[in-house]
């Protein structure tokens, strides 16, 4: 079978009289014949001794993982990932680490560390030929996931496993082979002992899976059902099994969407609290300020806050709020924009920080306020700029607080 390898991939197998492989979805790719993506090389030699093979060449290494045994080689503007052939020893559930890697020159053992049978299909550079354990080659033509050998020991090892086969379901159009699926559904609560920042790069990958190859319109559709198929979502520190998608379908930022699907369905008694436990915990990402204003401002639009109040808290983040109220919110969407190029066209002062006078200017001409009322006083003004009733004029504020000192 022929797989399309580069000049340089050619040369570097010269390096190789043992054989060099390419292995992974490289080759899946090339056989389905859609893009192909990254390569990923393995062979028996150690990487301490490729990079004393490749000095003094036009190949650059650098070391990626020393204790995983991974370096990336690179010429001119192709970059491959290396790793060399081993055996995977793991002592913690669902953590995708293994506690112990030990080299092996057999491709047969490193073929049994692989996930599913289609990304366990290597390509023989120096002979030319495919070698493929598991069947992979049927699978593709069944358009199936499946996994090598026994599902238990390969989802029960390394939870990521689980969403990386949700995405590639996704990706492909592919459907799940029954007890592959039944099997990642047996071990999904393995996933919060998960690493935070690998659940949110699959995750966004999964938001994004139809953009990858544009193989289905219903990819997106697919792989968010899965999940919910799969109940991961009460491993995510939810107390829904299953998240009701609507708003991830409809925004760009597929993030923000499905976070607002997720709050939809979880009902939380206060957003800012959950989104930052729900962020921290299960994500390891500090919650954005700009996040909470965002979901703020799309839920206050919900509830209908008045024009002037509304605009006062989210003028400024209104271009990001804006998309997400599109859908069934489309007239709510219309009416705070009808409202947001009225404060545009007509110039308003819509923060306090346009207005003529600041914290500053009180201090130094009402010596005797308390500083803590500096920023009740400076919104009173603002609202009544705002309104017309007072112009923004230094002069004229001042003179409007020296007439409600009374009141400070």
């Amino acid at each position: 079978m022929f797989i399309n390898i580069s000049t340089n991939l050619k040369k570097l197998a010269k390096y190789f009289p043992e054989n060099l492989y390419v292995v992974g979805g490289y080759v899946r790719n090339q056989i389905l014949g859609i893009e192909s993506g990254d390569v990923d090389l393995a062979s028996s030699v150690n990487i301490e001794e490729v990079a004393n093979r490749l000095k003094d060449t036009n190949f650059v290494v650098k070391v990626k993982n020393l204790k995983m045994g991974a370096i990336s080689i690179s010429v001119g503007r192709e970059t491959y990932e290396y790793t060399a052939f081993r055996k995977e020893v793991y002592e913690e559930v669902g953590t995708h680490y293994p506690s112990k890697v030990v080299p092996t020159d057999k491709i047969e053992e490193d073929s049994q560390r692989r996930d599913l049978s289609i990304n366990a299909i290597y390509y023989n550079i120096n002979k030319d030929e495919v070698v493929d354990y598991y069947q992979g080659i049927i699978d593709l033509k069944q358009r199936l996931i499946r996994s090598i050998r026994n599902a238990e020991e390969i989802f029960s090892t390394d939870s990521e496993r689980i969403l990386r086969m949700v995405r590639i379901a996704g990706e492909l159009n592919f459907k799940i082979e029954t007890n592959t699926l039944k099997t990642a559904m047996k071990y999904a609560k393995n996933l919060e002992h998960l690493q935070g920042s690998r659940k949110l790069g699959e995750i966004e990958k999964i938001l994004y899976c139809d953009k990858r190859y544009n193989l289905s319109k219903n990819a997106l559709k697919r792989a968010l059902e899965l999940l919910n198929d799969l109940q991961i979502w009460q491993y995510f520190g939810l107390g829904v099994k299953k998240v009701k998608y609507k708003k991830v379908y409809e925004v760009e930022d597929r993030f923000l969407g499905l976070l607002i699907d997720i709050v939809d369905s979880e009902k939380p008694e206060c957003l800012e609290e959950f989104l930052e436990e729900f962020l921290t915990k299960q994500f390891t990402i500090k919650m954005q300020e700009k996040i909470f204003d965002y979901l703020s401002g799309y839920y206050y639009a919900l509830e209908g806050l008045a024009n002037k109040e509304y605009f006062f808290k989210f003028y400024k983040d209104w271009a990001f709020i804006y998309p997400l109220l599109c859908g069934k919110t489309k007239r709510i969407q219309t009416k705070y924009n009808f409202f947001y190029q009225y404060i545009i066209e007509h110039g308003l002062v819509i923060a306090t920080s346009d207005l003529a006078v600041d914290e500053n200017d009180i201090k130094k001409n009402f010596k005797n306020i308390d500083k803590r009322s500096y920023t009740r006083i400076l919104k009173n003004l603002l609202s009544k700029v705002f309104d017309g009733k007072l112009k923004n004029e230094k002069r004229i504020l001042l003179a409007e607080i020296e007439k409600n000192l009374q009141n400070y």
